[in-house]
């Protein structure tokens, strides 16, 4: 390990919680593990920055994650856990970096309302020429946005300030078995694609999506996503997207991708050209077939809690998520 973890508090308290991963998973859950009165150390081979969340978009819009009765519960759970957030830290919202906006989600062909949208807020339907981009059909509702770099640092840093410990390790956890020398009673596994190894979960596949930065589009208060193309404008850049590509395993961006991102949201933005690219670069949803895995077991003296697998929403499920695994303990 790089650092050493403080043990000798952990053996004044009964509530002793150790979640695995720093990404939104493991963030929210331990979050909401310190809210229920547990002491919480997360233990990661990477910082949260350094994590695929830090890669995502991100607003309240499930995508890329099978659609069932435990994701509408999450859907659900996390609409209401967004909006305590919002509400408790009301006057803190730029620091938190999660608001109500406005998100338009257009096609060019028309599609069966989707479950989500019992959720979101001033609900809309739109046929061209009322949608952007020359759409012929289009939803247009408040959801949350969040601006990722933001929210992730707020996050790490409350669940610290609360007392948590974040321990990075060398190497990451290989196998099932070494998490039963952890010094607490319960164990959340929040390692997203890692748990195809970890968990020996052959469900697990990555969903490479590519990204691009480009500038700060300071009159765009709405986001947008069309015929799988997005446009989401954070506080300092903004971020445009439009490929999901499964089973692939690497996290290079490439040229032909960049060009097809860029095509793609001129619709949207029209100045866009190649040279509007600030950054690009892939981050790998961790898909999982058939449904996310939110499960618990023994782990000799331990109860070990699955929560992954959640593709390409993360945020969106995170805090219902976290719920429903906190509610296994």
């Amino acid at each position: 390990m790089k650092e050493s973890f403080n043990s000798e508090r952990f053996k004044d308290t009964e509530k002793k919680v150790a979640v695995i991963g720093a990404g939104i998973i493991g963030l929210s859950t331990a979050f909401l593990a310190q809210k229920a009165g547990y002491d919480v150390v997360i233990f990661s081979d990477r910082k949260p920055m350094s994590t695929t969340s830090a890669k995502a978009a991100a607003s309240f819009k499930p995508h890329e994650v099978p659609y069932d009765k435990l994701t509408e519960s999450m859907v659900e759970k996390g609409w209401e856990g967004y909006e305590r957030l919002t509400t408790d830290y009301k006057e803190f919202s730029r620091i938190v970096g999660v608001k109500k906006h406005t998100h338009w989600e257009a096609s060019s062909a028309p599609k069966e309302l989707a479950p989500y949208l019992n959720v979101v807020e001033d609900f809309q339907i739109h046929e061209r020429p009322d949608v952007p981009g020359g759409y012929n059909y289009g939803w247009k509702y408040k959801t949350f946005f969040i601006d990722v770099p933001v929210y992730l640092k707020w996050l790490e840093g409350t669940f610290k300030a609360n007392g948590g410990e974040l321990i990075i390790l060398d190497k990451k956890f290989e196998n099932i078995e070494q998490l039963k020398d952890l010094p607490t009673n319960v164990v959340f596994n929040c390692t997203g694609l890692g748990s195809r190894e970890l968990n020996n979960d052959n469900k697990m596949h990555s969903i490479r999506g590519q990204i691009v930065e480009t500038d700060l589009q300071p009159d765009m208060d709405w986001s947008f996503s069309g015929d799988g193309f997005y446009v989401y404008p954070r506080s300092h850049e903004t971020i445009l997207g439009g490929t999901a590509e499964h089973f692939v395993k690497d996290e290079f961006a490439d040229n032909s991708a960049i060009h097809l991102i860029i095509r793609g949201n001129k619709r949207i933005l029209p100045h866009l050209s190649m040279n509007s690219v600030n950054s690009a670069y892939a981050g790998l949803r961790p898909y999982r077939e058939e449904s996310v895995m939110v499960q618990a077991e023994e782990l000799g003296d331990k109860k070990l809690i699955h929560n992954y697998g959640h593709g390409g929403s993360g945020f969106t499920l995170s805090w219902g998520s976290a719920e429903i695994a906190l509610n296994l303990i």
